[in-house]
């Protein structure tokens, strides 16, 4: 097709040059330090599978003769320690001690008594081995038994390569048979990023829409579908993503493509994993004073230890403030976080984990979202730096979270793990939204929305098993999840706009934009009807999944889902308006092929059951408000290929096929909104990505996303062969982050971030500019008073490009901030 020419070439050059980046500039990592905390999971048992954990999980090159582990056990080891400790603990007890050689290997030998080996050693660890940590310890216990030695190479993995993924647990990006990409809390603090805009902006297979300052969570679009909910450390939320702060979140885990069988229906384009920050086994004090742009500072600590000696008690706290004028005209943000996690080591096989958080959000001078009259043409993107909303608007968000998990190995074959989350949010707005009218802009009544409630609960349980059948190796994985979200609102729920002399508020009508930054104040009613409970949305999944090794090179992944959604919407007398509930079985399957070391290929299809669209319950813009559209089955194939240059550096590359109900928005010269559901919607594209450490003094993120968008099947006629709107097919995104040579500590980080044009209307009428934003950082990490000081400065859309984010928000402006953090 003519028109996706450019769009081709481009991505030919896009691979072109990761490629030969790849190629030419690619290098073994360097050594990890011996003093360098590790996150450890390694449950009970076998001294040989236990070991051969550490060496994976540590990055440590362990040697020994296959005679000393035979009937020797250890307890389990979960949190963070330095490799000298966790190693020290799990041969304690067991009569054997680490002893370093020259090399930087590790000998485990019997002890000799009045001699404390372990503390003194060194500790180095291998640059790239493939383990298999069961198979492996599995042979070499068998070849060990003469006496032979046995060598298990250690590769560490980051937490930024490793990710959870709904009932098959953690896995290496590198073997996983999706596209899943990490952004992680090094990335936030480089950053300086106050919200998770800036994160979703680099990364190069999403696509970042509405700023979190439109809705007070952050919206995207992956893969060409819109997403706004998530899932919280493997929790699905059905809630919008309200509440979460950058201060609390470890790495953020996105996986683009259905998730039916991993976290449930919808979802379809994709789905993030926040991933929230965890108790420290080793004294962590961290403390940071900054400003995230304009005069908004900001004051930041997070504390994390042991709370008793043996570690069976760790804690994690993390506490926030932030206060003034963003980097928008007038625009003031205040918000504030206190949140809190505790593990506790009942024994040596269970661990129990508490969290809790408390986070308030309040913007003042609101974004807003624009809309149109159902005329043709669209306008330029005005200015960034500016909201068009009066001094008297403003967004708020309060939101209350607890959470508990629960770690249980019963043997070395079987385990259970399971977890339960409680968030409620509090939100309340007041924010006109304009309407563009061709030659001018009039808006919908500024309505007062009255505080209303989102609570959602949400708790899973898997049982795993491990076994062989005739030399094929299984993880049996069966168990379930639910979810439930619920509104509780007053009626009505909003309230219309007065005079001061309680006469109906009127609207400009005609107007220039810039006329909406001095509207008068209206006045509001402070009657309130009755509160009820407005809709109730709840998910149940009940899951099979085997993950199958035939051989070290061949395996696959199956498992099968049956997903039920049930959802009612209810007036004020407590009557249900409407109610639907439907069942599903879908399935998923991956085979996963690894022809050489390194390289991992894979195919894999994927069902799930859709919530129909829920059109929002506002009668003043919506012609159907409340209307809740029947579900539906969603498809998508995939292949993809990946490739592991070293430990630090990957490169993946997905071709995928999804096929979903097209939903659309129509509005009529009456100003409003008419939400309906005819059709397919077919994407399908191409996505690639580098991602880690080139050299030792260059880390990069670079990739895209090219896709053909088109509407089939739909009764519609003006709708077939249209892409949907607030999609852009073509992607292309680099970050860098450089070390200066010569001037230790001194780096510096940017990005060039490209996304393509978009459609504004169901009928491809109005086509909005693609845009480019630039970024640019420096940081300088030093002793100050003998502690580890880092100052961070960050300029994002440096050249203060004004864009549209969507079809009905702008961008946000050039933002410059800054940071001192302090390590104690």
């Amino acid at each position: 097709m003519q028109r996706f020419s450019a769009r081709r070439l481009l991505a030919v050059a896009l691979v072109g040059t990761t490629m030969l980046t790849a190629a030419g500039l690619a290098a073994p990592a360097c050594a990890q330090q011996a003093d360098t905390l590790r996150q450890y999971d390694i449950p009970a048992g076998s001294l040989a599978q236990a070991l051969s954990r550490f060496a994976e999980q540590s990055g440590v090159q362990i040697s020994y003769e296959g005679r000393l582990t035979e009937g020797r056990t250890t307890l389990a080891l979960r949190g963070r320690f330095l490799p000298r400790e966790a190693l020290s603990r799990l041969l304690l007890g067991t009569g054997l001690v680490g002893r370093s050689t020259d090399g930087g290997t590790i000998t485990i030998a019997p002890a000799t008594v009045g001699r404390l080996e372990l503390d003194s050693m060194r500790i180095q660890s291998v640059a790239y081995s493939n383990v298999d940590d069961e198979a492996d310890t599995r042979a070499g216990e068998q070849s060990g038994r003469d006496g032979s030695t046995i060598t298990v190479n250690g590769q560490h993995v980051d937490a930024d390569k490793v990710a959870g993924i709904g009932p098959w647990g953690a896995r290496d990006i590198a073997d996983t048979p999706y596209s899943v990409s990490v952004m992680s809390n090094d990335q936030i603090q480089n950053t300086v990023a106050r919200d998770l805009d800036q994160l979703y902006k680099m990364n190069p297979v999403v696509q970042a829409t509405a700023p979190t300052s439109v809705f007070g969570y952050p919206s995207v679009t992956i893969r060409g579908f819109g997403q706004s909910v998530g899932i919280l450390d493997g929790l699905r939320l059905s809630s919008y993503t309200y509440g979460l702060s950058t201060e609390e979140i470890e790495k953020v885990e996105v996986m683009n493509g259905l998730s039916g069988f991993l976290y449930g229906p919808g979802n379809v384009g994709g789905v993030a994993n926040y991933v929230l920050k965890r108790p420290t086994y080793e004294r962590l004090t961290n403390l940071t004073v900054g400003n995230y742009g304009g005069s908004q500072y900001f004051t930041h600590a997070d504390l994390g230890g042991k709370l008793d000696g043996a570690g069976t008690l760790a804690y994690r706290f993390n506490a926030s403030y932030a206060n003034g004028e963003t980097s928008k005209d007038d625009q003031h943000l205040k918000k504030w976080l206190v949140s809190g996690a505790v593990d506790w080591n009942i024994t040596s096989d269970l661990l129990f984990q508490v969290e809790a958080a408390h986070t308030y959000w309040h913007l003042d001078r609101a974004d807003t979202r624009f809309y149109t009259a159902g005329v043709s043409g669209w306008p330029d993107a005005y200015d960034v730096g500016k909201t068009y909303t009066p001094a008297w608007t403003y967004n708020q968000t309060k939101s209350d979270r607890v959470g508990v998990n629960l770690k249980y190995t019963l043997s070395e074959a079987v385990s259970v793990r399971t977890a339960y989350m409680h968030k409620e949010d509090e939100r309340e707005f007041l924010i006109p939204y304009p309407i563009y009218k061709g030659t001018g802009w009039s808006m919908y009544s500024p309505s007062r929305a009255l505080p209303y409630d989102t609570i959602q609960d949400s708790a899973y349980v898997y049982v795993d098993a491990s076994f062989d059948t005739g030399g094929i190796g299984h993880k049996l994985t069966v168990g379930g999840s639910w979810d439930t979200y619920r509104v509780n609102q007053y009626s009505p729920n909003y309230i219309d706009p007065l005079n001061a002399d309680g006469t109906p508020y009127v609207v400009p009508a005609n107007v220039p934009l810039e006329d909406f930054l001095n509207l008068p104040e209206p006045s509001f009613t402070t009657k309130r009807g009755p509160r009820y409970k407005a809709s109730q949305a709840t998910n149940t999944n009940v899951i099979i999944g085997d993950d199958i090794a035939f051989t070290d090179t061949l395996s696959a992944l199956i498992g099968f889902n049956y997903s039920t959604i049930e959802t009612k919407a209810f007036n004020a007398p407590g009557v249900a308006t409407s109610s639907y509930k439907e069942s599903a079985l879908t399935p998923t399957v991956s085979i996963i092929y690894k022809p050489v070391a390194g390289l991992t290929t894979y195919a894999s299809y994927m069902e799930s059951l859709e919530a129909g669209t829920v059109v929002p319950d506002d009668p003043n813009l919506y012609t159907n408000p409340g209307q809740i559209f029947a579900p539906m089955i969603s498809r998508q194939y995939e292949v993809g290929a990946k490739y592991a240059f070293s430990d630090s550096l990957l490169l993946t590359s997905a071709l995928f096929r999804i096929e979903k109900a097209n939903s659309f928005t129509e509005t009529d010269a009456n100003n409003m909104t008419t939400i309906s559901q005819d059709g397919r919607q077919v994407h399908q594209g191409v996505e690639l990505t580098l991602t880690g450490k080139v050299t030792d003094t260059l880390n990069v993120v670079v990739g895209g996303t090219l896709m053909d968008l088109s509407i089939q099947k739909a009764t519609n006629a003006a709708l077939k062969g249209k892409s949907p709107t607030n999609s852009s097919p073509l992607l292309l995104k680099t970050s860098v982050d450089y070390g200066i040579p010569g001037v230790e500590g001194l780096t510096l980080s940017g990005g060039l971030y490209y996304n393509g044009y978009k459609y504004q209307d169901a009928a491809n009428l109005n086509k909005i500019d693609d845009y480019l934003l630039v970024d640019l950082g420096i940081r300088y990490r030093t002793m100050a008073l003998g502690k580890p000081v880092t100052f961070n400065l960050y300029a994002s859309n440096l050249t203060n490009k004004d864009y549209w984010a969507s079809v009905n928000q702008l961008g946000n402006p050039r933002n410059i901030a800054f940071s001192a953090r302090a390590v104690f």
